[in-house]
């Protein structure tokens, strides 16, 4: 994966892709750092770590077929950029990520593609109703996952 050091931790460069299937539902997984289990778990969008070389589209197309089995072509403009710092495994991580906003049919997701990683780290997946997501109490990244649905969705 392509990161690199700041005075904030270890910076990764990461792709993300919300996915919106034709009925108003979002994909998004439900996982924590399985090194801090007191700190519960939250929701987020497929995707993950840019490879050396990589543009944010490959790495998402990549990362989306990795985790769902979904192959995508075309992603669009960049609809977010983010700069997240948190801790994960013991790390001090800055994650520069880049979301794209993508319709698709509704799909059953494949976890064939899945590294061990993913596997010790995500819990369940869900197709979300966005009316769901916006009362939910539960914890879900981005932020601003629907001011990013309700514009480019």
């Amino acid at each position: 994966m392509a990161d690199r050091t700041s005075a904030g931790g270890r910076v990764r460069l990461a792709a993300k892709v919300i996915l919106i299937d034709r009925t108003d539902r979002v994909l998004l997984f439900r996982g924590g750092d399985p090194t801090a289990p007191e700190a519960g778990t939250w929701w987020f969008p497929p995707g993950g770590g840019l490879e050396p070389g990589e543009t944010a589209e490959q790495a998402a197309c990549r990362e989306v077929l990795e985790e769902t089995g979904l192959r995508l072509d075309r992603l669009g403009p960049i609809a977010l950029h983010r700069r997240a710092e948190f801790m994960y495994g013991g790390v001090a991580l800055v994650s520069e990520e880049d979301y794209f906003v993508v319709r698709v049919d509704h799909f059953d997701i494949s976890v064939d593609g899945w590294t061990d990683l993913e596997r010790e780290v995500v819990v369940e997946h869900r197709w979300w109703p966005i009316s769901e997501l916006r009362v939910t109490d539960d914890v879900v990244y981005p932020d601003e996952l629907l001011l990013l649905i309700d514009e480019f969705g």
